[in-house]
């Protein structure tokens, strides 16, 4: 299987492969690494300030609500990886995933000198190699390179987790957590209720919803939703489907409750939304 590794040039370019990839149902971990200067980004009602030798970190199922990173004049490096890749690279490491996960309600770290001379080494190596013609061991040798960022990242994270053993093999709740991930990742954004994932995993929905609070901070409910908005912004954005088709994809009877959603997630109407984001592109 070919490893897909992109390196978007633009926030703007990064959002829409991000978004794109969740919509396709593959998903896409982005990574941003500020090389100097400073942007902000907005999460789920947060806003993160991003500095020079900072490193954002972007699991599948974030909702981006707005970024100045295109207009501030700060020299950003983005680096994604398809959310298969990511699980595969990291399969046979020992609690990796749960380092990792960590980053969904941490997403910014900082690094010191040494880390961010390995990460530019990391990404110069990434971005030669993708200039490469493909040849035999291709792959190979880009998901070796996918490895090593990884586990340095892991090694950046872990001192903002503190007391992670790393010799800790994986425990069932991380298991259940990734397979639940995997899962909501594969979704098309129909699936609202909790217990459609948990009888898949053969847990009870309060269980399951325990797990991911105890990993990232959050609900099943919050990244179910959070999966369906990223899915519902992409279709508002590039689809030509009208506003009453969109609602029905995602199983919204009534076009009201539609609107509803849409409104408390995205702070605009369905309609509100499409207007102003064609304004921006036009623009």
């Amino acid at each position: 299987m070919q490893t897909e590794i992109v390196l978007p040039r633009t926030f703007q370019e990064a959002r829409s492969l991000y978004e794109g990839a969740m919509k396709e149902g593959g998903g896409l971990v982005l990574i941003s690494i500020c090389e100097t200067g400073s942007f902000s980004l907005s999460l789920k009602g947060n806003r993160f300030h991003i500095g020079t030798g900072d490193i954002l970190i972007l699991p599948p199922g974030m909702p981006i609500e707005d970024s100045d990173a295109d207009s501030c004049g700060a020299d950003i490096r983005y680096l994604g990886v398809r959310y298969r890749d990511f699980l595969r690279s990291i399969r046979t490491g020992r609690n990796v995933w749960t380092v990792l996960m960590y980053a969904r309600s941490n997403p910014v770290f900082h690094l010191d000198e040494n880390d961010r001379n390995l990460t530019s080494s990391y990404y110069k190596v990434i971005e030669g190699k993708l200039r490469t013609r493909r040849s035999y061991y291709y792959d190979e040798i880009l998901n070796a390179i996918l490895q090593c960022v990884l586990y340095e990242l892991c090694v950046i994270l872990n001192r903002d987790i503190g007391a992670v053993d790393p010799d800790r093999p994986d425990s069932r709740k991380d298991m259940i957590f990734k397979q639940f991930m995997e899962m909501l990742s594969a979704d098309n954004g129909t699936h609202r209720n909790v217990r459609h994932y948990a009888e898949d995993l053969f847990v009870t929905p309060k269980y399951l919803s325990s797990v991911t609070q105890d990993i990232c901070g959050e609900s099943a409910h919050e990244l179910i939703l959070a999966n369906m908005t990223a899915r519902i912004r992409q279709d508002l954005e590039f689809s030509q489907l009208g506003i009453k088709e969109i609602a029905l994809r995602y199983q919204f009877k009534d076009l009201a409750i539609f609107g509803k959603f849409v409104k408390h997630r995205l702070g605009l109407s369905p309609r509100e939304y499409r207007k102003k984001y064609a304004a921006v592109i036009s623009d």
